[in-house]
């Protein structure tokens, strides 16, 4: 067998495998993973980005949100140059490369998902640029699934799978196709939440690695590095059309849950980019409903005429797909491809109290926003909306609209 696994057959894998799967040193080919500071120094130029700040030793039993976060605009040099006398962590995170590079640089000309399987690149890859620190809250993406590459610095991933229990889901703070956990995997103030969570994943990706996410998986992502750089693309799922129509139903709801409260206690039901939800007019909201439920119910019809057809004609003319046996797969040390390790409940407290360790001041008197959070004013309000967000609710819905349309 190759050294590496061919085009068709990453396809494949990324296509179908439920587990979250690593590729040791898959791109390590691509020369921006031998990049060294200064070359990313020039590559960035004079662009001023703006990134999400946060003190390192914010203890809080709410992750630490978006909407508490500072921006700060500085260039990649600065930011640099700023690490060794800064107590915050930095974040430049979810930016769509080809909105800050246009295809004539470097960085666009180098970037090419085709060992991957798919003819992608710079429309549709995602960078992530930041310090020792900075992480993601722990989600699930209800749309698609999703390929990481590590290009430089090192990131942690804790992941667990979409049916686990325990990690609270939220649609408070809102935002389209993110399903937060009200766990804090940061530096929590209460370690209790966390007793007794298993199923749980991690990997730590260096330069040169890659991570196949699968659709749904719940995942905390932290940079352990001064500098890290990460870049990713979504991909598509057949599940995603009915995963539109509930996102769409879901954005109604909370839309116009916004527009009858003030305009500061909206702004706390949802993530900064999702601001204009409060002045969408409602019949944007019902065409976008009307425009994905179309979709869905066009694309249920079409799956019927196949299956139809299948009972009926000989599917030799059908496209194949590369099978494999992703156990033999990882035992053979020359794919360097492996499953994300298991963590025991133990081990992830574990964890929690080693960042709680590094980076929070446990002496000093906490903040009362530390120990309250952003949105515990909004009990009742985001008890309501998480109590109309939930699967069954919005399947129930889902499934008498769609009834009713057809």
């Amino acid at each position: 067998m190759s050294l590496k696994p061919s085009e068709d057959l990453v396809r494949s894998l990324t296509s179908n495998v439920t587990v979250p799967l690593i590729f040791r040193n898959f791109v390590n080919n691509w020369a921006i993973c031998q990049w060294n500071l200064e070359k990313w120094i020039q590559v960035f130029g004079d662009k001023e980005l703006p990134f999400r700040c946060m003190r390192k030793d914010f203890i809080s039993d709410e992750p630490c949100w978006e909407r508490k976060c500072k921006m700060k605009k500085m260039t990649f040099k600065a930011f640099v140059e700023n690490l060794a006398n800064t107590s915050e962590w930095m974040y430049f995170d979810y930016k769509y490369l080809h909105q800050w590079f246009d295809g004539d640089s470097e960085l666009s000309k180098e970037l090419n998902w085709k060992q991957f399987g798919y003819d992608k690149g710079p429309a549709d890859t995602t960078l992530w640029v930041g310090s020792d620190g900075s992480h993601t809250p722990a989600h699930q993406d209800t749309y698609g699934y999703n390929i990481i590459a590590q290009v430089h610095g090192k990131k942690q991933w804790i992941l667990f799978p979409p049916e686990s229990g325990g990690l609270k889901p939220t649609r408070v703070p809102y935002e389209e196709s993110s399903v937060y956990s009200e766990l804090n995997f940061y530096c929590p103030h209460n370690l209790e939440p966390f007793n007794g969570l298993t199923g749980g994943r991690t990997v730590v990706l260096s330069a040169g690695d890659a991570l196949l996410v699968p659709r749904g998986w719940w995942h905390y992502v932290q940079n352990i590095d001064p500098v890290n750089i990460t870049l990713n693309m979504w991909l598509p799922h057949e599940r995603d059309p009915s995963a539109h129509v509930s996102e769409a139903l879901i954005k109604i709801f909370i839309a116009q849950m916004c527009k009858d409260l003030p305009l500061e206690t909206a702004k706390m039901l949802v993530n900064p980019n999702e601001d204009d939800i409060v002045d969408t007019p409602l019949a944007v909201l019902f065409l976008q409903l009307e425009t994905v439920a179309n979709t869905y119910m066009d694309k249920r019809r079409r799956v019927r005429r196949v299956k139809r057809q299948k009972t009926r004609e000989s599917d030799t003319d059908l496209p194949e797909t590369e099978e494999f046996d992703l156990k033999a797969l990882v035992e053979n040390p020359e794919n360097k491809l492996e499953i994300a390790s298991t963590i025991s409940n133990t081990e992830l407290i574990n964890m929690l109290k080693g960042n709680l360790k590094k980076y929070a001041n446990t002496e000093r008197v906490l903040d009362d926003d530390e120990i309250d959070g952003a949105t515990s004013s909004l009990c009742l309000t985001k008890a309501v909306i998480d109590a109309f967000s939930q699967n069954n609710v919005i399947d129930l819905v889902k499934h008498n609209l769609l009834a009713s349309l057809s």
